[in-house]
């Protein structure tokens, strides 16, 4: 009798749930159909073979070659390239600079704390768009390029950007970061071996020297085994300009840093938060056995708080990258600028570059949410 019920409630769940995916199914139709006709009236040809056509615009920052002769596609890749390069770094910068706020903002220092708490407040109630008018403002001011300041007589900061050494084989560049990624692949399965037969070691405990270890010695090792050779371009003045090395603009340069720091103060709050929920008999504990503050923290503490640390962390990884758009206020050709911009005001087709744009965020973001759940899910079961 109860399974008889249970099963009608399955099929009844079943049902309710087809009912409403075929109105939504229905509602999208209805949509697309009357958009179509719309078109169709005036003139306007739809789909997606504009992206073959000439682009006809440049873009001032780019990881791989393009010029106004290359295709609406290629701008939309290197639009694509400058978000992703611009969303790690920020990424990689705000996790830094929010996690070390975060444990000033618990330190038993009281003007440690005070001085934290001071500059998370500060960063998190000034608007974005506020923070990236003031670091491109100051980009901007920056000496011009004869008085540019050396950065040890390697790199060069002036209001043309930030001046860096780089490969003078821009192939070699992707094949490093594939053996680096490879090494560090290859660390982590081995950590992950060696910790299932020994026991914990605490957070971290002895997994990230070798995943740095590894990243490193490995494009090492493969470049000492094979003929390839190595040519760094160190930036030179040559009239008004650099020559050599590869420029972070001063557009690309104020988004990183409004991000990173608008961000970070949210991962402080985050990681304070979460340092804080763990049980105060926990630190009377250690303390009670002879433990110092910071080994307490990395070895018991933190590892409690990292669980519920990563939802928000998420979020906030996400944030970022929708931001990431805002580089169109500064003029920084990004996904929304190009493809979402000036391929929009060119070709016309709305739609087709809306809807672009919008399913790359989309699958960006699905693919962040992915990796970091999957993440919570080891580190819940390592817990338990």
């Amino acid at each position: 009798m109860w399974t008889q019920r249970l099963q009608s409630a399955r099929v009844l769940s079943v049902l309710q749930q087809g009912l409403v995916l075929a109105i939504v199914a229905a509602v999208f139709y209805l949509l697309a159909h009357n958009a179509s006709l719309n078109l169709k009236a005036l003139n306007i040809a739809s789909g997606f073979g504009f992206l073959d056509e000439r682009a006809g615009y440049d873009i001032s920052f780019k990881l791989i070659d393009y010029t106004p002769n290359d295709t609406y596609a290629r701008a939309y890749l290197v639009g694509l390239l400058n978000t992703l390069l611009v969303s790690v770094m920020s990424i990689v910068m705000a996790t830094v600079l929010g996690v070390a706020l975060g444990l000033c903002k618990v330190s038993e220092n009281w003007l440690i704390s005070r001085l934290a708490g001071a500059c998370i407040e500060f960063l998190r109630n000034v608007p974005l768009v506020v923070h990236l008018v003031w670091w491109y403002g100051l980009a901007l001011a920056l000496p011009g390029v004869r008085q540019a300041i050396p950065l040890f007589d390697v790199a060069y900061l002036s209001n043309s950007g930030l001046m860096l050494p780089w490969l003078a084989q821009g192939s070699l560049v992707g094949w490093c970061v594939l053996l680096m990624v490879t090494g560090a692949l290859l660390a982590y399965i081995s950590c992950r071996v060696r910790e299932a037969k020994a026991p914990w070691h605490g957070f971290g405990g002895r997994r990230w020297p070798r995943l740095l270890g590894c990243a490193v010695l490995l494009p090492l090792l493969v470049y000492a085994l094979s003929d390839a050779q190595l040519t760094w371009e160190v930036p030179t003045r040559k009239g008004f300009g650099f020559i050599g090395g590869v420029a972070l603009v001063p557009e690309m340069l104020a988004l990183w840093l409004a991000l990173s720091f608008y961000s970070a103060s949210y991962i402080a709050e985050t990681v304070r938060g979460a340092i804080q929920s763990v049980q105060r008999g926990q630190y009377e504990a250690a303390k009670a056995l002879g433990f110092e503050y910071g080994p307490t923290m990395r070895q018991l503490i933190v590892p409690q708080a990292v669980y519920p640390m990563i939802p928000q962390i998420t979020n906030t990884y996400l944030n970022i990258v929708k931001n990431s758009s805002l580089g169109v206020v500064v003029g920084f050709m990004e996904l929304v600028s190009s493809t979402g911009g000036t391929t929009l005001n060119q070709t016309g087709q709305a739609i087709e570059c809306i809807a672009l744009v919008m399913g790359t965020y989309c699958v960006i973001s699905l693919l962040i949410s992915i990796a970091m759940n999957i993440y919570n899910h080891r580190i819940s079961l390592r817990g338990h």
